[in-house]
């Protein structure tokens, strides 16, 4: 189960967000589901993420194993 979360962001600075995520391969809301998981699973907040020449950080693939890793409602 989820929730949707809702908050304010400045129009301007989304717009950068965007711009930044797609040179990443994803979008903001994927970040900030990256950035929530890895505060609950560190208890810190999460170091910075750069874009690369290599090209984007996550590939569909690398993300969604990311994801299965840190579901906590599958059985292992």
């Amino acid at each position: 189960m989820t929730v949707i979360f809702r908050g304010r962001v400045d129009p301007q600075k989304l717009k950068k967000a965007e711009k930044i995520a797609s040179d990443l391969g994803t979008s903001v809301q994927e970040l900030f589901r990256i950035f929530i998981a890895e505060v609950a699973r560190t208890g810190s907040v999460p170091v910075s993420l750069v874009v690369g020449q290599e090209g984007p950080l996550f590939s569909k693939e690398r993300r969604n194993k990311i994801w299965r890793e840190l579901d906590d409602t599958e059985a292992w």
